[in-house]
Formats: structure tokens, sequence, C-alpha cells
């Protein structure tokens, strides 16, 4: 019985059923901070950040920031998942890596101040 219960848990290697979340992650990379430049200063009025001003350009690298930490936890859920791993790895590394590198700024920032 046990036996039956493993050959159903196993997916056969060709299966493209499972790959939602690390396709998601992927988006949320590529997609996400498109989408953020977008929404900050295109799709607001002039009067609160149609300009590049340190306030809107600090908002719109926020949202980016936040797809990216969206896409780690995608890609993360991904592997707990058991989705493909060459789907899920990369978009994982690649969306950890701009969030790594908005640390080291906030880091070498606050040393200056």
């Amino acid at each position: 019985m046990a036996y039956e219960s493993e050959a159903i848990r196993r997916k056969a290697p060709g299966d493209s059923s499972g790959r939602l979340f690390g396709v998601l992650a992927w988006c949320a990379l590529l997609i996400g901070p498109a989408l953020a430049w977008l929404v900050v200063f295109a799709l607001t009025p002039e009067s609160q950040c149609g300009d590049w001003s340190l306030r809107c350009t600090g908002k719109a690298i926020m949202y980016s920031a936040a797809s990216w930490l969206f896409g780690s936890l995608l890609g993360i859920t991904a592997l707990f998942r058991g989705e493909r791993r060459s789907l899920a790895v990369p978009a994982l590394v690649l969306n950890m890596i701009p969030l790594l590198g908005l640390l080291a700024a906030y880091m070498v920032l606050a040393d200056r101040a």
C-alpha cells in the first residue's frame, strides 16, 4: 500500500503541471519592477508623482523591492512544493540578488549617517 502512495506522489519527468509558483516567481522578477515604475511615474497624477523627485523614485524602488521579495517567497514555495528546480532556483536567486543589493546600499548609507 505504501508503494502505491509513493507512485501517486511522484510525477513523470515530462510533467508540466508543477510549474505555477516558479512561473509566478519569474513574473515577479521580470514584470513586477516594470509595473512598479509604471504605476509610480505614468499612472499617478503630476501633482503626486509625475516627476523624478527623490520621494517618487524611492517609492518606485520600494515597490520593486516588494515585487522581488514576493518573487523570492514564490521561489521558496516552488521549491517546497517540489516543482522543477531548473525553473524555481534561478528565479529565487535572481529575485534575491537585487534585495541583497538594496540591503548593502542601506547598510552603507546607515554607516555614513
